[in-house]
């Protein structure tokens, strides 16, 4: 399974690296993206990354997985800067009509919803986001995962971890994400 993590400038590292960390442990193969291609992005806490390809540019990817950050402050960079631009909510909207399933962690939940990808379904999100998530989504369901079928998402910050554990049960299998929960020392997936 390939997965595309699209990170950008102000990105929570959490809400990338907790879901990744499952997912390759599993033998999943992840990357991460950006919307304009390879480049360095400065995550919400200054840590350089490296996005070693453009959003969308796998022909064989399964998955995608948005991160937050940077919505509650409204910081000039991360999910809420993004929103306003509408670039990412337009590539996230196009490529999430092209694979079997989206998903996010935290205030990533608010760039699917802006997206339209989440009108008319069951989702979480950041719980300091749920009054500007309420009216883009069917439900606001306040949990650590809602898997509404090819939607997924996950409520803040170390829900990225039971995000990656649930995607590791339901697409690898639920023998492989308790194995990977005991190797990360991480009650398993529900």
């Amino acid at each position: 399974m390939r997965i595309e993590i699209v990170i950008f400038d102000g990105f929570d590292l959490l809400d990338a690296f907790g879901p990744l960390e499952p997912l390759i442990a599993s033998g999943c193969e992840v990357e991460l993206v950006h919307l304009d291609g390879p480049r360095l992005i400065r995550s919400q806490q200054g840590v350089r990354v490296e996005a070693t390809a453009r959003l969308g540019a796998g022909d064989l990817t399964d998955g995608l997985l948005v991160p937050g950050g940077g919505w509650l402050t409204r910081a000039p960079e991360g999910a809420w800067a993004e929103v306003r631009s509408g670039r990412l909510p337009e590539a996230v909207a196009d490529l999430g009509s092209r694979i079997p399933w989206v998903s996010s962690v935290c205030s990533g939940g608010m760039v699917l919803a802006s997206a339209g990808l989440l009108e008319g379904r069951r989702a979480t999100t950041n719980r300091a986001c749920f009054e500007e998530f309420r009216p883009l989504v069917g439900e606001v369901v306040d949990a650590r995962v809602v898997d509404d079928g090819d939607r997924l998402t996950a409520g803040a910050l170390s829900s990225g971890l039971d995000l990656g554990l649930h995607l590791v049960s339901r697409f690898v299998g639920r023998d492989v994400a308790r194995d990977v929960s005991r190797r990360l020392e991480y009650p398993p997936p529900q």
